[in-house]
């Protein structure tokens, strides 16, 4: 077992938990992993070449992430980065490795659906909910964004008193 964070001491004893933390927890109960492992495991990125491989649970754990939340692949690598629940949620550590970007979990979600293992997996999702007499009902996260727009500024209205 690897030697706890400050941080992760710290998170460990506060007071009481977040909704995402208890729902968090459920989820990572709920889902057969070494399963979904070994149904993905034929199909993953080896290694032989290129990038050493992210762990397969770690990707498979990050998928489910962003089904539950309904994020951007991109939205889900900030709120990773971001959420010390989503953080433990994938078992990461940030002193020996990374949250997965999301070019990364991209071409894992493009593997799935190839393969049609994302199917099975939602299927598989919704039946272990129900055998809890539970429906995800997905959320949406809002991200604002600054662009840039083609409109010039209104012009203010002079505020000149009538003698």
């Amino acid at each position: 077992m690897a030697q706890q964070s400050f941080a992760s001491l710290e998170y460990q004893n506060r007071k009481s938990t977040t909704k995402r933390d208890d729902m968090l927890g459920f989820f990572d109960k709920l889902i057969p992993w070494d399963e979904w492992v070994i149904i993905v495991k034929p199909f993953y990125y080896t290694g032989r070449r290129g990038r050493k491989p992210v762990a397969l649970e770690t990707m498979i754990r990050m998928y489910v992430l962003q089904e539950i939340f309904g994020l951007s692949t991109e939205a889900i690598e900030d709120c990773v980065y971001d959420s010390f629940a989503m953080r433990n949620f994938l078992s990461i550590d940030f002193f020996s490795e990374n949250v997965p970007d999301a070019t990364t979990l991209q071409r894992f979600r493009r593997l799935l659906a190839k393969n049609g293992i994302d199917k099975r997996f939602q299927a598989d999702l919704a039946g272990l909910l129900e055998t809890k007499k539970l429906k995800l009902k997905k959320g949406t996260a809002v991200e604002p964004r600054l662009q840039k727009t083609t409109r010039k500024p209104r012009k203010k209205k002079n505020d000149t008193k009538k003698a």
